[in-house]
């Protein structure tokens, strides 16, 4: 199967920036006129713009238009992290977007990631976040959240907040931990499209168990891909003596 007709759109208007086609400052033709030239959709149209913003290339301004941004961006998001307070803090200062959200009962393999029983069920809410700075698309999280907290996925890419305040609030007990692991993977082909990477490209993978205060067991489970080149995290790790 051949790449969609706006990835395929984007990737063109790429190399005409790159070309200095469409100078760093300048503007791109707008919608209906991408349209003309191309032979596309509008739909088609805004898709690909979508996607060159959420790879660095340009801006959308109202009035304005698509401003370029760079000819080849390389920008990276970088966190400190050295405790389980700084990981809470960073999802607190990026923006999240909310892309699609179902019902799924774990089977044997989601069972081993999220430290659950084979056939518990789960709201599973998938997102991506945009750098602070730069609001190119950093990550992609997958929240797997349990039924009786069904009421704050409306507030998820909507209000303003991390998925842990809107637990906290709720439950009104506080993260005690987290444990994480971390593996390199490659990106799969939807999460490609919205993050405007190449499908299969390098990432890193790390899956957030966050346990409540005491017995109150885990508050969710959170599966993060961190493409190549977009985010980097450091940690200082100190020996025990």
């Amino acid at each position: 199967m051949g790449k969609p007709i706006y990835v395929e759109l984007a990737e063109t208007l790429q190399q005409q920036i790159a070309s200095g086609q469409y100078p760093v400052g300048g503007t791109l033709p707008p919608e209906m006129v991408l349209c003309e030239m191309h032979g596309v959709s509008r739909f088609t149209a805004r898709a690909a713009l979508a996607a060159l913003q959420r790879q660095g290339y340009v801006t959308r301004k109202p009035r304005v238009g698509s401003v370029v941004l760079a000819r080849n961006p390389q920008e990276t998001y970088s966190v400190q992290t050295n405790s389980a307070s700084d990981v809470l803090r960073f999802s607190s200062i990026s923006e999240l977007h909310l892309v699609n959200t179902e019902d799924v009962v774990a089977d044997a393999p989601l069972a081993r990631e999220l430290g659950c029983g084979i056939g518990e069920a789960w709201i599973k809410v998938s997102t991506y976040r945009d750098s602070p700075d730069t609001k190119v698309a950093a990550s992609w999280t997958d929240f797997y959240l349990r039924p009786e907290h069904r009421s704050i996925v409306p507030l998820i890419g909507h209000k303003r907040g991390s998925v842990w305040q809107f637990l906290s609030e709720l439950q009104q007990h506080p993260i005690d931990r987290i444990e994480q692991t971390v593996e390199a993977c490659k990106i799969p082909k939807d999460v490609a499209t919205i993050l405007g990477v190449q499908p299969k490209s390098p990432a890193l993978r790390a899956v957030y168990r966050l346990h409540g205060e005491g017995d109150q067991g885990r508050f969710y489970v959170a599966i993060s891909l961190y493409p190549e080149g977009r985010f980097r995290l450091s940690q200082t790790l100190r020996l025990d003596r």
